[in-house]
């Protein structure tokens, strides 16, 4: 690591050329966060104007409702998922591990 450090400090055009890099990558991430905050806000404007339209109203109260039941669906379905997934895992591992002991220990034939 120390080394790394003294080559880009010691050179200015590896140092550009590292600058150049990281500005690159945090850019990247600075416009997925953009895109990432334009997509929640369209779909609470329109969410907001589903519920005008639909006659229900629409106060600050509601909205943190709203979000919180989307909140609690995510965490329940994410659960499920990763609870699913754990059986799957362990499905298979267990078959994985039958096959191999079957490769080394034969069954004997009586």
């Amino acid at each position: 690591m120390d080394q790394s450090i003294e080559l880009l400090t010691s050179n200015p055009v590896y140092m550009a050329v590292a600058v150049v890099l990281a500005l690159l990558i945090l850019v990247g991430v600075i416009k997925k966060l953009i895109k990432l905050v334009l997509v929640v806000s369209a779909l609470l404007v329109l969410w907001v104007a589903y519920m005008v339209w639909s006659g229900e109203d629409v106060t600050v109260e509601s909205l943190k409702e709203g979000l919180q039941s989307g909140i609690e669906n995510i965490k329940e379905k994410t659960n499920e998922s990763a609870e699913k997934a754990k059986e799957t895992i362990n499905k298979s591992i267990e078959e994985k591990t039958e096959e191999k002991l079957d490769q080394i220990l034969p069954k004997s034939k009586n």
